[in-house]
C-alpha cells in the first residue's frame, strides 16, 4: 500500500509538472463567450463582421478596413485563457492579451501583446507580436517542433498563460513561446480579424475560457513615506501623498516622520525591508550610516523607491543615494558629481559643461513631453500635457547611471531656464531595485493637478511590483494645451 501512494503521488506530481499544467489552487474557469450573444466584448478599429453561429463566434473579413478587433470589456491582468480556433487558408489573425485602446495613443489604436494566428508557410502561429507597437517579440524562427504544432483546416487549441513578467504559449499541446516581458500588465482580452485584400475569409472561435489569477494574486502594497526635513512643505504634502496612494486602492501606507532639525538622528531606523516601496518626501540632515545602509541593502535586493520633488535635493555626498536617484540638485552639486541630463534632437544628451547643479525659476504652468510612450507608467499618455503652475528644475547632475527618462520639459529662458528639455519624470535600476523620480509637486497645490496624479501612482506601483496594472486614462487628464486640476487633489 505505501509504494501505491508513493507512486500515486509521484505521478501526480509529475503531471502537475507537466508543460502547460500549471494549477491555478482555487481558481475556477470562467466562460468569456455565453455560445448565443456577444454580451461582454465590444468591436474596435476595424469593421470586420463578428457573428454568433451554432454557439461559435464567427470573424469575417470585410474589403477596404483595417484590423478589427472584438474585445472583452473586462481587463485582465494575470490568467490563464484556453479557447479553440477554426481559421481559413490563407488568414492572418491572432489573440490580444493585456492589450488596451486609449485616445492618446493613436487614435485608440489597439495595441498590446498578441498570439499570432498564422496560416501561411512561415507557421509561427503561437508566437508573440507587439502589436502596433515594437513587433515580434517572439518568433519561432529556428523552433521546427513548435512550427509543426498548428494544424490548417482543423480545429487548433491554444492555452496562453500570463503571469507576472511571463508570458507563455501551447498549441495543441506543444510549448510554443515564452517570453519574459514587462512593458504591459493589465488589459482586455480581443480576437482579431485582420485586414484583408479578399472578402468573406472565415475565422471561428469556441470553447472560451480563462482563469482569473489576478483575484488571488492581487494583494495591498505597503508603502512608507519618509518626512521630517525639508525645505519644502512636507507637512502640506505628506498628507496628501498618503491619500493618493490609499484612495488608489493598491497601498497601505506609513509614515517614518525623521527628528526635527538639529535634533539627534541616531534614532531614525525605519525597516525598510517591511515595505513595497518607499517615498521620499525628504531633504535634511544626513540619515544614520546604519539607516543608509539598510536602504542600500533594501534597494539591491529588489525594493522599489520613489524620489519625490526636492527629495532629489537630499544628501549629495552619499554615493549610493546618488547612484539611486541618477541625478539630482542644489547641496553642492556640479560638474564633479555628474553630468547634466539633456534631450536633444530626439535623444539623450550627457551634458559635462562645469557648473551648479540644480536650478529653478519661478514658478510656472509648463508642457510635459511624454518621451517614452510604450513604458508602462506612461502608456496611453497624450504626447504633450500641461502641468499645473509648477518649479521646473533644471541642470540637474549626477552619475546618471542605468536611467531611462520618461518625460521631458522645456526650461524656457523667458521663464529663467536654460534653454534646455529636462528630465521631469526617469526611472532607475539600481541591483534588483526600481526607482521611479518625478520632479513635480511643489506644495500641495501642485498635488491637484491630475498628470501628477496619474504619474505618481502610476510610478509607484512600477516601484513597487515592477508593473502598472492603473492602465485607465482619466478623462479629464491635462490637454498639450490646457491644464487640470482634481478638485480635492485625492486629500
Amino acid at each position: 500500500m505505501k509504494r501505491l501512494i508513493a507512486f500515486l503521488l509521484i505521478s501526480v506530481i509529475a503531471y502537475i509538472s507537466l508543460p502547460g499544467m500549471s494549477l491555478a489552487a482555487g481558481e475556477e474557469w470562467e466562460n468569456l463567450f455565453d455560445g448565443k450573444t456577444l454580451d461582454g466584448w465590444v468591436q474596435r478599429n476595424g469593421q470586420a463582421k463578428y457573428t454568433v453561429q451554432d454557439g461559435i463566434i464567427v470573424g469575417t473579413t470585410v474589403l477596404n478596413t483595417p484590423n478589427s478587433f472584438l474585445c472583452t470589456e473586462k481587463m485582465y491582468t494575470d490568467f490563464i485563457l484556453e479557447l479553440e480556433f477554426l481559421v481559413e487558408p490563407g488568414m492572418n489573425s491572432g489573440i490580444q492579451i493585456r492589450s488596451n485602446s486609449f485616445k492618446h495613443y493613436k487614435n485608440y489604436r489597439v495595441h498590446g501583446y498578441q498570439v499570432e494566428i498564422d496560416t501561411s508557410s512561415r507557421a509561427w502561429s503561437g508566437g508573440i507580436y507587439d502589436e502596433a507597437r515594437r513587433g515580434w517579440l517572439y518568433p519561432l524562427k529556428d523552433k521546427p517542433k513548435a512550427q509543426k504544432a498548428f494544424k490548417l483546416g482543423l480545429w487548433n487549441h491554444y492555452r496562453i498563460e500570463a503571469i507576472g513578467d511571463r508570458i507563455r504559449t501551447w498549441v495543441n499541446g506543444v510549448p510554443v513561446a515564452d517570453l519574459q516581458d514587462d512593458m504591459t500588465s493589465t488589459g482586455f482580452i480581443a480576437l482579431q480579424v485582420h485586414g484583408s485584400k479578399v472578402a468573406d475569409k472565415k475565422i471561428k472561435w469556441r470553447n472560451i475560457r480563462i482563469q482569473d489569477l489576478s483575484k488571488s494574486n492581487k494583494k495591498t502594497l505597503k508603502a512608507l513615506i519618509v518626512d521630517g526635513q525639508n525645505n519644502h512643505n512636507w507637512q502640506g504634502t505628506t498628507p496628501v501623498l498618503k491619500s493618493l496612494l490609499e484612495e488608489s486602492g493598491l497601498f497601505a501606507v506609513d509614515v517614518a516622520t525623521s527628528p526635527a532639525k538639529s535634533q539627534p538622528m541616531d534614532t531614525f531606523k525605519p525597516n525598510f525591508a517591511k515595505y513595497d516601496v518607499i517615498v521620499s518626501n525628504y531633504t535634511g540632515a544626513d540619515w544614520p550610516k546604519q539607516t543608509q545602509d539598510a536602504l542600500v541593502e533594501y534597494m539591491k535586493n529588489g525594493g522599489g523607491l520613489v524620489i519625490y520633488h526636492a527629495a532629489d535635493n537630499a544628501f549629495p555626498k552619499w554615493k549610493e543615494w546618488n547612484e539611486m536617484i541618477a541625478i539630482g540638485g542644489w547641496g553642492g552639486r556640479d560638474e564633479k558629481s555628474g553630468p547634466m541630463v539633456r534631450y536633444r534632437d530626439g535623444k539623450i544628451v550627457f551634458d559635462n559643461s562645469p557648473g551648479r547643479g540644480g536650478t529653478h525659476g519661478p514658478q510656472h504652468e509648463f508642457q510635459i513631453i511624454t518621451r517614452d510612450r510604450h513604458h508602462s507608467i506612461t502608456a496611453g499618455l497624450p504626447e504633450k500635457w500641461m502641468h499645473a503652475k509648477d518649479e521646473l528644475y533644471s541642470k540637474l547632475r549626477g552619475p546618471a547611471k542605468n536611467m531611462a527618462v520618461l518625460a521631458t520639459a522645456y526650461a524656457d529662458p523667458a521663464k529663467g531656464g536654460p534653454g534646455e528639455h529636462e528630465p521631469v519624470l526617469f526611472t532607475v535600476r539600481y541591483g534588483k531595485g526600481r526607482v521611479f523620480h518625478t520632479v513635480l509637486g511643489h506644495g500641495p497645490e501642485q498635488l491637484r493637478c491630475v498628470g501628477f496624479i496619474v504619474t505618481f501612482l502610476r510610478g509607484t506601483e512600477w516601484a513597487a511590483t515592477g508593473r502598472v496594472t492603473q492602465v485607465e486614462v482619466p478623462a479629464d487628464f491635462p490637454t498639450a494645451d490646457e491644464v487640470s486640476v482634481s478638485f480635492d487633489g485625492g486629500s
